[in-house]
């Protein structure tokens, strides 16, 4: 039967409901409409690969074009799998109506205070902001915690004496250690920090050095720690300081999403991530997994995993208890983003053998199956996108090819209608997530839509990177205030810039020499990709403009008490 004989639609729209009853008696977690979402986009990805397979075989087509698109073609299906788990876990908190795993805080029972240690590591940071940190942490109604200040390789003493005497007017909960010349970065000074932690310290927290937690974060969060498989707690990243910057406002749409669906997603696989602050971990299980990777760029998720093979469980909670600053510049935003790119796909070549199975070279721990997945999936997909990026550019080349040799291919009415309608879905389904469980309006939806396309090329680049075994060395992300460079903000983007517009150009070349065939769909693809290229410099110059009235300080200072303020707290 030929893949677009009639039959095999009415086969394939008879199978939806079917599919779906299973799986809403399998998976009584799902809502009937999450079921069929599921269920329908399953399917419609299997039948199309189908599809796409029987069609590619059938081209008429030379040598070069046809290796060409079977090179692309090769490329989707090496990372489909990834895709799917990915997309699963962006859509979980549509398609649940129920949660099972703990994720809502949980306040110690009566005479349980086990000892805190708060970890604050520091480097050449601006006193003002770390003053900040430290004032918060002493309004912490916890009864036994101490502040650990890590002041690591500050070559300015004017940077690190004042946090020295603000640490010694807080009291005796505070003290403050400088250091010069460990190795390892964030990883290092936390490591070092161990051999200086108070013995009866039973958890350690770790906290940025530009975080204002809240004063209840220990109480109504360390009850958690009465289950003793529980190995950490995290809280979600929060923002405040950008409501006098349109730059920021849209990078913390943009952050939310993630924040609010994949890790609630993890959370429920008990395959949840550190995060490098807001974290509560126990001290046995950090001692026990040896202490944070020196070696990785995201040291923070990568003890999750080694913690999770020692099979402790682990809690991310659904409200954040702290809340720091966004980078006030699309170059510092940026510089974090190939961060945390380049430290999954790190995790994942460290670490493979966790995540298959024996026969294939796996190793044993006590991972699940599920954590398997999702870990292993944390720096694969991320690898991934690597790996997809180069399918473009071989589809515009396939495009290129076929009008060099006069090879014209009719558009399949399918593959017009499938293609629109995997579009309107996906966009349908993107902003339901944008609205729903991150709670964005439309506006809002595309500010942070528009701030995740901007830094597409970085991620591919440190994907890239990473996956080849090229070395990047750990960056901080600055809190000074940064000032205006106008157009001089445009340096750090001109390739994005150049690939944009010569993409733009080649889009519409195509269109103007083939403008009904299969040139056309790939045209399209081209001429998309370069308009998430030029967002990289329209964000760099707005992120600039916004510095002129940015007051990021004052509103900092203002959002965290309206923050208090909610949660019923006097200020």
């Amino acid at each position: 039967m030929a893949p677009g004989s009639p039959w095999v639609a009415w086969s394939f729209v008879a199978a939806i409901p079917a599919v779906c009853s299973v799986y809403t008696v399998r998976r009584p977690e799902l809502a009937p409409a999450g079921a069929l979402v599921w269920a329908t986009w399953c399917l419609l990805t299997a039948a199309g690969g189908a599809w796409a397979l029987f069609f590619l075989m059938g081209l008429p087509v030379g040598p070069l074009t046809g290796s060409l698109l079977w090179a692309a073609a090769v490329l989707g299906a090496i990372t489909l799998p990834s895709s799917v788990v990915q997309t699963r876990e962006g859509w979980e908190s549509l398609l649940r109506t129920t949660w099972v795993r703990p994720r809502r805080p949980m306040a110690a029972p009566p005479r349980f205070s086990p000892g805190f240690q708060i970890h604050v590591p520091t480097h050449a940071e601006p006193p003002g902001v770390v003053m900040a940190t430290l004032d918060a942490l002493a309004a912490l109604d916890y009864p036994n915690f101490e502040v650990l200040v890590i002041d690591n390789n500050t070559t300015d003493p004017a940077l690190w004496e004042p946090l020295r005497e603000h640490c010694r007017v807080l009291g005796d909960r505070f003290r403050f250690l400088h250091v010069e010349g460990i190795t390892g970065a964030k990883a290092g000074a936390l490591n070092w920090a161990a051999g200086h932690t108070d013995p009866a310290a039973e958890l350690i927290g770790v906290v940025d050095a530009d975080y204002q937690v809240h004063p209840d974060w220990l109480t109504k969060t360390v009850g958690h720690f009465t289950d003793p498989r529980i190995g950490f707690v995290q809280a979600p990243h929060a923002y405040l300081g950008h409501a006098g910057s349109r730059f920021r406002r849209w990078a913390n749409w943009e952050y939310s999403v993630f924040f609010t669906t994949g890790m609630a997603a993890l959370n429920e696989h008990n395959a949840g991530l550190t995060v490098g602050t807001m974290s509560l971990i126990r001290r046995a299980a950090l001692e026990e997994a040896g202490g944070w990777a020196e070696w990785c760029l995201t040291e923070d998720s990568e003890l999750a995993i080694r913690i999770h093979a020692l099979g402790y469980d682990s809690v991310y909670l659904n409200e954040p208890f702290g809340w720091g600053l966004i980078p006030e510049t699309f170059t510092a935003y940026r510089k974090q983003r190939f961060r945390w790119t380049y430290g999954p796909v790190q995790e994942m070549r460290r670490h493979w053998r966790m995540f298959v199975p024996s026969w294939l070279g796996g190793r044993r721990t006590e991972l699940t199956l599920l954590q398997q997945i999702h870990h292993g999936n944390h720096g694969l997909d991320v690898a991934c996108i690597g790996l997809r990026a180069i399918a473009l550019p071989l589809g515009a080349l396939s495009a290129i090819s076929m009008v060099v040799q006069h090879e014209s291919i009719h558009m399949p009415f399918a593959l017009y209608i499938g293609s629109t309608a995997i579009l309107v879905s996906s966009t349908a389904l993107r902003l339901l997530v944008y609205r729903r469980p991150v709670g964005a309006t439309l506006a809002q939806t595309l500010s942070g839509t528009l701030a995740f396309a901007a830094l597409h090329h970085v991620i591919v680049v440190a994907s890239l990177t990473a996956l080849f075994g090229r070395p990047a060395r750990w960056e901080r992300t600055s809190k000074f205030p940064a000032t205006r460079r106008r157009l001089g903000a445009l340096s750090d983007t001109l390739t994005e810039a150049a690939l944009g517009l010569t993409g733009l150009a080649v889009a519409a070349a195509l269109f103007l020499v083939d403008s009904s065939g299969l040139v056309t769909m790939f045209a399209i693809a081209v001429a998309a990709q370069s308009l998430m290229y030029l967002a990289s410099p329209a964000l760099a110059l707005i992120a600039d403009r916004d510095l002129s009235t940015d007051n990021a300080a004052v509103s900092a200072a203002e959002q965290f008490k309206a923050a208090l303020r909610a949660k019923s707290i006097s200020v």
